[in-house]
């Protein structure tokens, strides 16, 4: 095993409270005092022996992991005045029985200063190579959590991702107007800026065109640097045009606030209930699954025009089942963009046959999409869903109806411009400009339209951050992204507000180390790999080099300090709405690593980097006195990344001088332009180390592990001499049967039992023609 892993899984918290072995007593000889007796034999008077308060039972202890542990089981006290006081005992401390440690308990008698300490060593176990078919996509969150976590923390104890450095938060400022839902950052909500309000109306600001606003109206006014790409939901490919969609077109489910307002629901909204499951089966944790679902549509939804719109072809203005069923029918048959992307025929939620259908080897009618009545239609999945995936897979605008009268009276002309669509969200677009102004205005006929505040939404296009930035100062915004440049000045608004980002940006290394390494992955390739980037102790010396405090707040000034590969905006399970990095499995990952100084320790990074010299001097590879170079890589144009670049290659400098072996290292920045830096650099292993990230689907990080294996599954691994098929990461945890298990899986293998079934032989993946067969 590479590496010493140390899994924290599952804690066994204890939250009572604990003793010593040591019992209090008195002096070993007993003290009397007599009084005289007469002699007509009066009887003599004798004190009561004194007894103190006691804990027995408690003596240090030594289990086996995986073993079951009850912290007050044999023990007793007595309190002072010598009765049984066993239930007042209290214990403090924590036993993790999955792990292997030295733990300590307190015990603790209530209403006294009797204290006594406890040792509990847990004695680890061998672990088993897994086998079986497992599929843990719709687990426990604890296991899930647990399986996660193993896969997080063999990577960074590997650093077969890369070296993380940064995440890419940004600030964000409101004016003085808004009013916030939440103070806090919640998951998926962020700030609920779509259900706040505000405490003046549009005569107190400014508008885009410089003009007060009119009296009575609140509209809320941001920014963005470009035009939307296109007007059909299901052909658009960037996320300008994302943000504005989400503003004028509904959804079958909203993520709305919980009861406490701490985090979110997905709650039914262009639907009328929860999907309904047909021929389901329920999981040994209560959890129901099953292949076919039934959709209930609401009432009364009705279609929103522009008033520049011909609708003089439009016969009915209601939206049923039947606007859903023909629009998803069309999507599939004209392949648009998001019907076959990770929509009906492809993805963890793909449809029977409807990938057939789009290849040309199946109809319509074998598709699992069907038709019931005016509220209902039938989904037939390739794989089980819960109620939840269902529901989060028909959560996004683009799962919603197009009219279909507009569309075959305009046929390629749908979607051109905000007057050749309709609308069925909270706003529509009432006006638009190419690289001015977007402006929408509330959307009366919206079911829900009492949920939301603002009159409309003014969204003005400005390519230029700084000229964005000096709009909001002029009053002419509500909210703005923060340039880094302004952070000084900015940092103690009263509207700041922090966006955890979904990125950690990493040092992406091409480790094949060596020519033949180099062609083994790129036949075709001509670059010199360095050796020492393909070995493991120098990536840990490179990961202990980085000053992560000092890159993110000092260098880049509003970026998140981060040592972990997911942020703070990452679940595993989307359903209980924990974030990862909050939950114990995820607190546990990356424990010995040196989390109270965000994983920076020069000592360490020199050690590390004396005993990569120590195996590839030995080997021949280098020679005492040799300077080794390698380049970093870094996003050009860009004066914070310049910045960056200069911040690693000192770090990088400072740390890798070898006065055993007489080496050192120096590293030369070099810009690249994006996207090239990825598609010309990174994925075809032409680079030594380079900046770089990938950001995934926060609400279910276990579908984003695939960009971290081996085979480049994904299409978007970018470390190269890595080899995520082994069967080397140790796993405790409860299986399906309730028998606590610790194993022996691969980095592969877990990926692919969160997102579904897999069949495991020793601990690896089976390949899908083997398991066929």
């Amino acid at each position: 095993m590479k590496g010493k892993l140390r899994k924290v899984t599952s804690a066994l918290l204890v939250s009572f409270m604990c003793a010593s072995a040591f019992t209090g007593c008195g002096n070993s000889e007993t003290k009397e005092t007599e009084k005289v007796t007469n002699t007509q034999g009066e009887k003599g008077n004798k004190e009561t022996p004194k007894t103190e308060a006691a804990i027995t039972g408690a003596d240090n202890v030594s289990i086996k992991e995986l073993s079951e542990f009850d912290p007050l089981e044999g023990v007793t006290a007595k309190g002072a005045d010598g009765k049984d006081a066993t239930a007042k005992i209290e214990v403090t401390g924590e036993v993790d029985t999955l792990k292997e440690g030295e733990y300590e308990l307190t015990y603790t008698l209530k209403g006294t200063d009797l204290s006594v300490t406890r040792a509990v060593t847990v004695t680890g176990i061998e672990a088993v190579l897994a086998n079986g078919t497992f599929n843990y996509k719709f687990a426990t969150s604890e296991v899930r959590h647990t399986f996660f976590a193993a896969a997080e923390d063999y990577l960074l104890h590997n650093q077969y991702a890369g070296i993380p450095l940064f995440a890419d938060s940004v600030f964000a400022l409101y004016s003085g107007r808004m009013q916030l839902a939440t103070e806090e950052f919640l998951p998926v909500l962020q700030y609920a800026t779509e259900y706040s309000t505000m405490a003046a109306d549009d005569s107190k600001v400014l508008m885009e065109d410089g003009k007060n606003g009119n009296a009575g109206e609140y509209t809320y006014r941001t920014a963005i640097s470009g035009n939307p790409s296109q007007w059909n939901q299901w052909k658009y490919d960037d996320q300008t045009t994302a943000g504005i969609m989400d503003d004028y077109l509904g959804t079958l489910f909203l993520y709305d606030f919980n009861e406490d307002k701490t985090g979110y629901v997905l709650v039914p909204s262009m639907a009328s209930e929860d999907p309904i499951p047909l021929e389901s089966r329920e999981l040994p944790n209560g959890k129901v699954v099953s292949k076919k679902w039934q959709l209930k549509i609401k009432d009364g939804l009705k279609w929103k025009f522009n008033e520049k719109t011909d609708t003089s072809m439009i016969t009915d203005e209601t939206i049923n089942a039947v606007d859903f069923y023909e629009t998803y029918k069309l999507a599939l048959t004209e392949k648009w963009f998001r019907a076959t992307s990770s929509g009906f025929s492809d993805g963890p939620q793909a449809v029977v046959n409807a990938q057939a259908f789009v290849d040309g080897t199946a109809e319509w009618d074998d598709v699992g999409i069907k038709f019931i009545d005016d509220n209902t239609l039938e989904f037939e999945y390739v794989d089980e869903q819960s109620e939840w995936n269902v529901k989060y897979s028909l959560s996004s605008f683009v799962m919603t109806p197009i009219n279909i009268e507009l569309y075959e009276a305009l046929g390629e002309k749908y979607g051109l411009d905000e007057n050749s669509i309709a609308y069925h969200g909270p706003y529509y677009v009432d006006y638009y400009e190419s690289d001015k102004v977007l402006r929408m205005k509330k959307n009366d006929e919206y079911h829900q339209a009492d949920k939301y505040f603002y009159t409309g939404r003014n969204i003005t296009i400005i390519n230029d951050a700084e000229m964005r930035f000096q709009e909001f100062v002029a009053g002419k915004l509500d909210a703005v992204t923060l340039p880094a440049t302004h952070f000084e000045e900015y940092k103690s608004h009263p509207g700041i507000k922090r966006l955890p980002g979904e990125t950690t940006y990493r040092m992406m290394i091409n480790g094949t180390g060596s020519k033949e390494g180099q062609l083994a992955q790129f036949p075709d390739s001509e670059w010199d790999a360095e050796p020492i980037l393909g070995n493991q102790d120098f990536k840990m010396g490179l990961f202990y080099a980085i000053d992560r405090k000092k890159l993110a707040e000092e260098v880049l000034k509003t970026s998140q300090t981060q040592m972990y590969l997911f942020t703070d905006a990452y679940l595993v399970d989307a359903e209980t709405g924990i974030l990862f990095r909050n939950c114990p499995q995820g607190m546990s990952v990356g424990a010995d690593l040196s989390p109270s100084t965000n994983g920076y320790n020069l000592d360490a990074s020199r050690a590390y980097f004396d005993k990569a010299l120590d195996t590839l001097v030995g080997e021949g590879v280098y020679k005492n006195g040799d300077e080794i170079t390698f380049e970093f890589n870094y996003f050009s144009g860009s004066e914070n990344q310049a910045l960056m670049g200069t911040y690693i290659k000192d770090a990088v400098e400072e740390a890798f001088q070898s006065e055993k072996h007489n080496i050192k290292v120096k590293v030369e920045p070099m810009p690249k332009d994006f996207p090239g830096i990825y598609y010309d650099h990174m994925m075809i292993g032409e680079f030594d180390t380079s900046i770089g990230g990938i950001g995934g689907n926060t609400l279910d990080a276990a579908s984003f592990l695939d960009t971290y294996t081996s085979d480049n599954r994904s299409g978007f691994t970018l470390n190269w001499g890595i080899d995520t098929t082994i069967p080397e990461i140790a796993v405790s945890y409860k299986n399906d049967e309730g028998k606590l298990v610790k194993e022996l899986w691969s980095f592969d293998a877990i990926y692919s039992v969160l997102n579904g079934e897999i069949e495991i032989v020793d601990g690896a993946e089976v390949p899908e023609e083997e398991a066929a067969e």
